[in-house]
Protein backbone atom coordinates (compact mmCIF):
# COMPACT_ATOMS: atom_id res chain seq x y z
CA UNK A 1 0.00 0.00 0.00
CA UNK A 2 1.38 3.15 -1.52
CA UNK A 3 1.74 6.21 1.20
CA UNK A 4 -0.53 9.09 1.05
CA UNK A 5 1.46 12.14 0.52
CA UNK A 6 0.13 16.02 2.25
CA UNK A 7 -2.66 16.92 -0.25
CA UNK A 8 -0.44 20.48 -0.70
CA UNK A 9 2.78 20.33 -0.68
CA UNK A 10 5.58 17.34 -1.00
CA UNK A 11 8.93 18.26 0.91
CA UNK A 12 11.95 19.33 -0.55
CA UNK A 13 14.53 16.59 -1.73
CA UNK A 14 15.94 17.80 1.87
CA UNK A 15 19.13 20.19 2.44
CA UNK A 16 22.16 19.00 2.61
CA UNK A 17 23.29 17.40 5.69
CA UNK A 18 25.94 19.74 6.16
CA UNK A 19 23.43 22.48 7.26
CA UNK A 20 22.47 20.23 10.30
CA UNK A 21 26.20 20.32 11.14
CA UNK A 22 27.13 23.70 10.34
CA UNK A 23 24.07 25.69 12.06
CA UNK A 24 24.64 23.12 14.67
CA UNK A 25 28.04 24.03 15.12
CA UNK A 26 27.62 27.57 14.98
CA UNK A 27 25.43 28.12 17.35
CA UNK A 28 27.40 26.17 19.96
CA UNK A 29 30.54 28.36 18.80
CA UNK A 30 27.60 31.29 19.64
CA UNK A 31 27.09 30.76 23.22
CA UNK A 32 30.74 31.25 24.61
CA UNK A 33 30.58 34.58 22.83
CA UNK A 34 27.82 35.68 23.74
CA UNK A 35 28.69 35.17 27.73
CA UNK A 36 32.26 37.12 27.23
CA UNK A 37 30.13 39.87 25.55
CA UNK A 38 27.47 39.74 28.40
CA UNK A 39 30.91 40.29 30.86
CA UNK A 40 32.97 42.90 28.63
CA UNK A 41 30.57 44.99 26.97
CA UNK A 42 29.93 48.17 28.84
CA UNK A 43 26.77 48.30 31.10
CA UNK A 44 26.05 51.93 29.23
CA UNK A 45 27.44 53.11 26.26
CA UNK A 46 25.24 56.49 25.15
CA UNK A 47 22.32 53.99 25.46
CA UNK A 48 21.09 52.20 28.49
CA UNK A 49 21.33 48.77 28.34
CA UNK A 50 23.67 48.59 25.80
CA UNK A 51 24.98 45.05 26.72
CA UNK A 52 21.73 43.70 27.13
CA UNK A 53 20.93 44.68 23.13
CA UNK A 54 24.15 42.86 22.30
CA UNK A 55 23.49 40.29 24.17
CA UNK A 56 19.88 40.06 22.84
CA UNK A 57 20.70 39.83 19.46
CA UNK A 58 23.25 37.26 19.76
CA UNK A 59 20.69 35.23 21.50
CA UNK A 60 18.59 35.46 18.75
CA UNK A 61 21.00 34.51 16.07
CA UNK A 62 21.82 31.28 18.62
CA UNK A 63 18.02 30.39 18.69
CA UNK A 64 18.00 30.71 14.70
CA UNK A 65 21.53 28.60 14.28
CA UNK A 66 19.88 26.07 16.22
CA UNK A 67 16.50 26.78 14.30
CA UNK A 68 18.15 25.67 11.51
CA UNK A 69 19.73 22.43 12.37
CA UNK A 70 16.75 20.88 14.54
CA UNK A 71 14.42 21.79 11.26
CA UNK A 72 17.18 20.19 9.02
CA UNK A 73 17.04 17.04 11.40
CA UNK A 74 13.67 16.88 11.51
CA UNK A 75 13.16 17.50 7.69
CA UNK A 76 10.33 20.57 8.15
CA UNK A 77 9.72 23.17 5.69
CA UNK A 78 10.08 25.54 8.32
CA UNK A 79 14.12 25.54 7.71
CA UNK A 80 13.06 27.44 5.23
CA UNK A 81 11.86 30.14 7.09
CA UNK A 82 14.48 30.05 9.70
CA UNK A 83 17.12 30.21 7.61
CA UNK A 84 15.71 33.30 6.19
CA UNK A 85 15.43 34.77 9.81
CA UNK A 86 19.42 33.77 10.62
CA UNK A 87 20.38 35.08 7.08
CA UNK A 88 18.34 38.55 7.92
CA UNK A 89 20.06 38.54 11.99
CA UNK A 90 23.17 38.27 10.86
CA UNK A 91 23.34 41.05 7.97
CA UNK A 92 21.79 43.15 11.33
CA UNK A 93 24.38 42.05 13.61
CA UNK A 94 26.99 43.34 10.75
CA UNK A 95 25.36 46.53 10.43
CA UNK A 96 25.01 47.39 13.77
CA UNK A 97 28.87 45.75 14.41
CA UNK A 98 30.06 48.42 11.94
CA UNK A 99 27.73 50.86 12.40
CA UNK A 100 28.51 51.59 16.29
CA UNK A 101 32.23 50.94 16.14
CA UNK A 102 34.92 53.57 17.17
CA UNK A 103 36.98 54.38 14.48
CA UNK A 104 40.74 53.05 13.91
CA UNK A 105 41.00 49.02 14.95
CA UNK A 106 37.36 48.17 16.24
CA UNK A 107 36.08 49.65 12.88
CA UNK A 108 38.50 47.70 11.01
CA UNK A 109 37.96 44.69 13.05
CA UNK A 110 33.80 45.27 12.73
CA UNK A 111 34.14 45.55 9.10
CA UNK A 112 37.14 42.44 8.59
CA UNK A 113 34.14 40.28 10.76
CA UNK A 114 31.21 41.43 8.57
CA UNK A 115 32.84 40.50 4.88
CA UNK A 116 34.61 37.03 6.21
CA UNK A 117 31.85 36.22 8.43
CA UNK A 118 28.41 37.32 8.73
CA UNK A 119 27.72 38.51 5.08
CA UNK A 120 29.21 35.35 4.39
CA UNK A 121 27.24 32.95 6.38
CA UNK A 122 23.87 35.15 5.66
CA UNK A 123 24.40 34.98 1.85
CA UNK A 124 24.79 30.94 2.13
CA UNK A 125 21.96 30.76 4.40
CA UNK A 126 19.67 33.16 2.22
CA UNK A 127 21.31 30.54 -0.54
CA UNK A 128 19.98 27.41 0.49
CA UNK A 129 16.66 28.93 1.99
CA UNK A 130 16.22 29.64 -1.83
CA UNK A 131 17.45 26.58 -3.05
CA UNK A 132 14.85 24.68 -1.16
CA UNK A 133 12.33 27.18 -2.10
CA UNK A 134 12.70 26.79 -5.91
CA UNK A 135 12.64 22.93 -5.30
CA UNK A 136 8.91 23.19 -3.29
CA UNK A 137 6.40 20.91 -5.25
CA UNK A 138 3.39 22.63 -4.23
CA UNK A 139 0.01 20.53 -5.75
CA UNK A 140 -3.52 22.74 -5.86
CA UNK A 141 -5.76 21.45 -3.42
CA UNK A 142 -8.83 19.71 -4.77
Amino acid sequence: MKKKQSPNYRLFPFAPRWVILAYGLMGLCMIPWTIYLGYSLPKRNLAHHWDIAWVGLDIFLIAALFGNAIFAIIKSKFLVISLIVTSTLLVLDAWFDVASARTGRPLVIAISEALIFELPLALISFSVAWNLITNLDFKSRH
